[in-house]
């Protein structure tokens, strides 16, 4: 649901968002349920799907390798255990010259952490790297909190260190990456 205070300007640019296929890398696209259609999947010349929707019988284009990743999105969900699958399998379809999509219902929290773990694992970078290159192809994308902990776990496991650190003192903690979302998404 779109704020009350948001002007008609913001709230036209999260729709177009809503239901946009976002490019990542040439290889890579990221998007919410409702912006998949037969056509716009042919058209992007998708060869592999990770399906992070937690809905039984999703529309299936023909000619595409299906990952289902049965997750809900909600803070107690071991997203986790799906990073090193779903990596491999997007590296999969890029080695093979395919292009893979990850989707969800909305294109926010549960692909955009799949997303950003796929750089973080395959293309070594640091979780607030992915955060912003996922983030410039899709602004809207905001994992839920129980996933930051689980990418930041992730990240001390494979790094030895964090680069995005929770803090505290609000009502909840926030990833530091969203105190300046904007500046780190326009300067990358």
């Amino acid at each position: 649901m779109i704020p009350k205070n948001t002007t008609e300007k913001e709230a036209d640019f999260v729709k177009s968002k809503l239901f946009s296929i976002c490019e990542i890398r040439p290889y890579l696209f990221i998007a919410g349920y409702g912006a998949l259609t037969h056509q716009k999947v042919k058209e992007l010349g998708i060869t592999h799907a990770v399906d992070a929707t937690n809905i039984s019988k999703t529309q299936r284009t023909p000619d595409v390798e299906y990952l289902e990743v049965k997750i809900d999105d909600n803070e107690g969900s071991d997203i986790k255990k799906y990073f090193n699958e779903s990596a491999s399998f997007i590296r999969k379809a890029k080695e093979s010259g395919g292009k893979a999509l990850v989707y969800c219902a909305a294109g926010i929290s549960r692909s955009a952490s799949i997303c950003m773990m796929y750089l973080v694992i395959e293309e070594n970078v640091t979780l607030r790297d992915a955060f912003i290159e996922v983030g410039r192809a899709r602004r809207i994308i905001c994992p839920n909190l129980g996933f930051w902990r689980q990418m930041i776990d992730y990240e001390i496991e494979k790094r030895g260190e964090t680069s995005v650190n929770l803090l505290n003192g609000m009502r909840r903690p926030i990833p530091d990456v969203y105190l300046y979302k904007s500046s780190l998404l326009q300067n990358a």
